[in-house]
């Protein structure tokens, strides 16, 4: 059952335009940062600042609101930071003041995040509704992708904050059509309407001692290594394709498919999930993360690349859409804030540590094929983690 289909409508849209601008920024920070005239290891050093204030943010924002049971506040004030943090941007060019800029861009990224927990919560952990989610959210990559690169091709990187501060005060004025009703998400979860939370609101009630981590650890350890793995290939694709590919069009297009790709596999998978097969998607996710670290290196044309970036796009959405799933069917609103922001915590703090590695091995081998071989081993480790470790801990009764 879905609590409110206005919510629910105006905060997948909302999803969709943050995250085209959040991919826009993405693609384009470092190629702003070089037409302002900065080095590469200052360019480096300010993309890394974003997931490392992911590490920092999402576990306290998450615990808070789960305390005063509160997720919208956070939301709005995510967005209305967000329309601030673009303004300035589009007025100053001084590296240290952006540098302090996107510090606070992750901040208020982090609150604008609570809305896939009160998602989560209107749509009452329906797994095919949560995918739509994660669908939307690829969706929004692929357009920000899309629309920056015309943009940035037409009119000039110089002016690509003014685009996105016009599409961030749209996505405001969407945020204040969102409720979010927060007494009868209470109501309904009290009532034991859903099996797998009334399990756990007993077991509440017991001395069990895995009530405090109601999640079992594999799936955040898993995350960690899978994004430590990959995501720093990903960041440096456009690269590593441009070794092979002269056409400018056909990389974007090559990385602008990828997430288009994902919007419908996670709608798919979303129809298909459930607990018996859970495990079986993430593993499969994961090890398929393996090759497409493999298909990169061997890759030579377009359609090479084309391949395996429809292997990624089948790999994340394997394993991350159960994820999200496992999660908000495993937590209650008491501690659904905290766990969900663990799991990007995980996810992002991977990215970070990752990146860290890689740019070591390229500066000791200054080779971006040598140094892809070394980070084959980490979503290797997170096929293992969930083959061994991963249990589904709570079953409907």
């Amino acid at each position: 059952m879905i609590l409110s289909k206005k919510s629910f409508y105006f905060i997948l849209f909302s999803v969709l335009f943050y995250n085209s601008i959040s991919m826009a920024v993405y693609t384009y920070l470092s190629r702003y940062l070089l037409f302002l005239g900065a080095n590469y290891f200052a360019i480096q050093m300010i993309v890394t600042i974003f997931p490392l204030t992911s590490v920092i943010f999402p576990p306290i924002l998450g615990k808070i609101s789960d305390s005063i049971q509160k997720r919208l506040p956070f939301v709005l004030i995510g967005q209305i930071g967000i329309v601030l943090v673009l303004y300035l941007l589009t007025l100053t060019k001084d590296l240290i003041i952006i540098s302090v800029i996107i510090f606070i861009w992750g901040f208020f990224s982090s609150c604008l995040g609570l809305n896939s927990v009160l998602y989560a919560e209107i749509v009452e952990n329906d797994q095919k509704l949560i995918s739509y989610y994660s669908a939307m959210v690829s969706f929004g990559w692929f357009l920000g992708a899309l629309y920056s690169g015309i943009f940035v091709e037409m009119i000039g990187i110089a002016y690509l904050f003014y685009l996105l501060l016009f599409f961030s005060l749209f996505n405001l004025i969407l945020i204040f059509f969102i409720q979010e009703p927060r007494d009868l998400i209470l109501s309904r979860y009290e009532n034991g309407l859903s099996g797998a939370l009334q399990f756990i609101a007993t077991s509440k009630n017991s001395d069990s001692e895995d009530i405090e981590s109601p999640i079992s650890q594999s799936i955040y350890f898993s995350l960690f290594f899978r994004n430590f793995g990959i995501r720093p290939i990903l960041s440096v694709l456009a690269i590593i394709m441009a070794f092979h590919l002269s056409s400018d069009t056909e990389i974007g297009i090559l990385v602008g498919i990828n997430p288009l790709i994902q919007f419908f596999i996670m709608i798919s998978i979303g129809n298909i999930i459930n607990k018996k097969n859970i495990k079986a998607f993430m593993i499969i996710g994961y090890i398929l993360n393996c090759f497409v670290i493999i298909g990169y290196i061997i890759s030579n044309s377009f359609f090479s690349f084309l391949i395996f970036q429809i292997l990624i796009s089948l790999a994340f959405s394997l394993f991350w859409v159960p994820t999200q799933v496992y999660i908000a069917q495993n937590t209650t609103p008491e501690n659904k804030g905290k766990y969900m922001s663990f799991a990007n915590t995980s996810f992002f703090l991977g990215s970070l540590m990752g990146g860290l590695f890689f740019s070591g091995l390229i500066s000791i081998y200054q080779d971006y094929y040598i140094a892809m071989y070394f980070m084959i081993i980490f979503p290797l480790l997170s096929t293992l983690i969930i083959l061994f470790f991963f249990r589904i801990k709570f079953e409907e009764k």
